[in-house]
């Protein structure tokens, strides 16, 4: 089996090919998060600014309790925004490297079954069953990693996605809790 100068030049543009989709689909990963930190940076110094605005506007105690209360869930139901938002990006750039992985296995397994026909081509007579053996386990490997690779992003999302939710869930009944607690405070005391 020998490889020349043009085998050897396109192998080496498609390896400088991989590691540029590579590079750009991590450098898109980043720029997703990056994106959501100049967005949430916006987002917080206009809502500090409104703060300060409000708060300056504050004349007795009854009118700092309200406002006090009624700055919470705001910030709550904002940091809820902000982490989906995070975790959202978080599993698009997953996706796309997972994709990218079994792209990459995938070629590879159909490369070594194209090296392994050549290799039968050249090979004393009788070896074929041992060539046919070896197909035959990439084959099977290649497709047990398909199934597992699928089942293990469907489980994995599934997860996830069920604990986002109940964080989401406890958290804003916590909130609504301290909420209740706060508004019951001030009528008993009166």
């Amino acid at each position: 089996m020998s490889y020349n100068t043009q085998d050897i030049s396109a192998l080496g543009q498609a390896q400088f090919d991989k590691a540029v989709r590579l590079s750009s689909i991590v450098l898109t990963g980043a720029e997703r998060f990056a994106n959501l930190q100049l967005e949430l940076s916006r987002k917080l110094l206009a809502d500090q600014a409104q703060v300060f605005k409000s708060l300056a506007d504050v004349k007795d105690p009854k009118a700092f309790a309200e406002f006090q209360s009624g700055f919470a869930q705001p910030s709550i139901d904002q940091a809820f925004v902000v982490a989906r938002n995070l975790y959202d990006a978080a599993v698009a750039t997953q996706n796309e490297l997972a994709a990218f992985v079994e792209e990459q296995v995938s070629e590879n397994n159909k490369t070594l079954l194209s090296s392994l026909d050549r290799l039968a081509k050249n090979a004393p007579a009788g070896s074929d069953v041992a060539v046919s053996a070896i197909k035959s386990l990439v084959n099977s490997s290649s497709a047990a990693f398909e199934s597992v690779s699928k089942t293990a992003k469907k489980v994995s999302a599934e997860i996830a996605e069920a604990g986002v939710e109940a964080a989401t869930s406890s958290a804003k009944a916590a909130s609504a809790a301290v909420s209740r607690a706060k508004k019951a405070t001030p009528a008993s005391a009166a």
